[in-house]
């Protein structure tokens, strides 16, 4: 007979296992929903060789992505450590794509299963977007400042600028810093009624893996504005690369906005501010293939590696 209290672990359903389930569901029910045909219209006067730079880079972004999550997990050459991280990785970032607030980034946390391993991974989380976070929100200051030729605006994107390098800041004092860690860990220790108890490992590493980090960091977020860019050069947008970043960087900040998912609706109005001038048709060409290829195609990418690595993570090598 079954020990009772096996069978009450079996019944047990993991919240986090349900946000996976929902977001694989609402992953499934967009593809299926989007309007694929006005897309296609938009793409057929697109560059053929500017669309394939643009989707390159998306890759690039991609995997370079995933390769700072594993360092940031551990940097084991373990090969079943390193296709758990890829794993984690691209299922949290397509279920991330589809879903208001990047939802997907709480499924990382759900593959550490324990308490403490939950919140070490969380911190990880915050490492992981404040290093993004903060270069998007550099790099929108600077593109308000070039976009809106207005006296009163400078306050504004001075204020950005300050804010993305104090995120970035923070971000490395994460990473490093045992105290940080010990700080968070007495504060939710501190909070009424939850009685968390926790007691969070931090992870030293050395000066190298810091570095490695930054780097994929700085190399990942440009690879996606020169994704963003290339698919502007293929319908033509007669804008520069700083300019074509900051747009995106700023309608990126408004996505991350928990409004409406993949930030259809948000994106396109962020766009036709930003680009005012020019005719709205082109516009409105651009914010779809934004949407095809870095969104859609990006998620639908990530969604099979990620389901395709944690499966190979699953497989047990023989015994020597």
């Amino acid at each position: 007979m079954d020990n009772p209290s096996n069978t009450k672990k079996r019944k047990k359903l993991s919240p986090f296992l349900l946000i996976r389930l929902v977001g694989i569901l609402l992953f499934i029910y967009i593809l299926t929903t989007v309007d694929l045909a006005s897309m296609w219209e938009n793409l057929k006067g697109v560059k053929l060789n500017f669309l394939l730079y643009g989707i390159l880079f998306q890759l690039l972004l991609l995997f370079l992505k995933a390769f700072r999550w594993h360092i940031l997990n551990s940097g084991s050459k373990n090969t079943h450590l390193i296709l758990r991280s890829l794993g984690e990785f691209f299922e949290s970032y397509a279920i991330g794509v589809i879903t208001p607030g990047r939802i997907g980034e709480i499924v990382k946390a759900g593959h550490a299963r324990e308490k403490n391993k939950i919140m070490e991974t969380g911190i990880r989380v915050l490492v992981e977007r404040g290093f993004d976070l903060g270069f998007f929100v550099l790099l929108a200051g600077t593109a308000i400042s070039l976009i809106f030729h207005d006296e009163n605006t400078w306050f504004i994107s001075v204020l950005f600028i300050f804010c993305g390098i104090f995120i970035l800041t923070l971000a490395f004092i994460f990473m490093r810093s045992a105290k940080a860690t010990f700080i968070i860990q007495k504060f939710l220790n501190r909070i009424p009624l939850l009685e968390l108890n926790l007691d969070i490992a931090f992870h030293k590493r050395s000066g190298e893996v810091q570095l490695a980090v930054i780097l994929l960091s700085v190399a990942s977020n440009f690879s996606s504005f020169m994704s963003a860019y290339f698919l502007a050069l293929g319908l033509l947008l007669d804008q520069g690369f700083l300019y074509i970043s900051g747009a995106v960087a700023i309608a990126g900040l408004l996505n991350m906005l928990p409004v409406t998912v993949m930030g259809l609706g948000t994106r396109e109005g962020t766009f036709l501010i930003l680009f005012k001038p020019m005719a709205e048709s082109l516009i409105l060409a651009f914010s779809g293939l934004v949407l095809l290829v870095v969104q859609l195609g990006g998620g639908l990418i990530s969604f099979f590696l990620g389901q395709l690595f944690l499966s190979m993570s699953t497989i047990k090598t023989p015994d020597k």
